[in-house]
């Protein structure tokens, strides 16, 4: 096992008024790698401070994506949380013993097979697997299972219990428009 990467390594002095607590520390891991992360760091920063620079893969052509917004409005960031799939790092605080890994990516995040499809760009305009694999249509629903394993992102476990959420629905007699 490679040694823990500091948490100190890319980091900006103390600020005043800063959430992270510099005198906790947490270790989590990441796509298999042991990390240290302060307390209030969330996974993103406790990476990118360890010289993490990719954190997951672009939807449909698998190019590299790093940390962009730091406000959870970009899909640069998700990543898998134990059996939570689309975590945004730049929101979620780290806990210790935390098992994350990244998604979107085959074999690995690094080296990711499926970038390969960069190559062909110029042939797969938005849309194009509705007009490319529609004939023969008997062999459309091989293509569709194919499309559904390389395309999107994290995948859910049907397995696991999900905890109880909050919810209301919302109903009406009569809609003007």
């Amino acid at each position: 096992m490679q040694a823990i990467p500091s948490p100190e390594s890319n980091r900006i002095p103390k600020q005043r008024g800063e959430i992270v607590d510099r005198s906790v520390t947490a270790t989590f891991s990441f796509d298999g790698q042991e990390y240290t992360a302060y307390s209030g760091d969330t996974i993103a920063s406790a990476l990118t401070a360890a010289d993490v620079k990719v954190l997951s893969r672009s939807f449909k052509y698998h190019r590299p994506r790093g940390l962009l917004c730091c406000a959870g409005h970009c899909p640069n960031c998700l990543v898998q949380v134990g059996d939570e799939p689309n975590v945004r790092a730049c929101r979620r605080e780290v806990t210790p013993g935390m098992n994350i890994r990244s998604q979107n990516a085959w074999p690995s995040l690094n080296h990711d097979f499926l970038s390969l499809t960069q190559a062909g760009s110029r042939l797969m305009p938005v849309g194009f697997y509705y007009k490319t694999f529609i004939r023969p249509p008997l062999l459309w629903p091989f293509y569709e299972r194919v499309l559904r394993q390389v395309a999107g992102l994290g995948k859910v476990d049907p397995d696991t219990l999900s905890g109880g959420f909050d919810k209301q629905y919302l109903h009406t007699d009569v809609a003007v428009v």
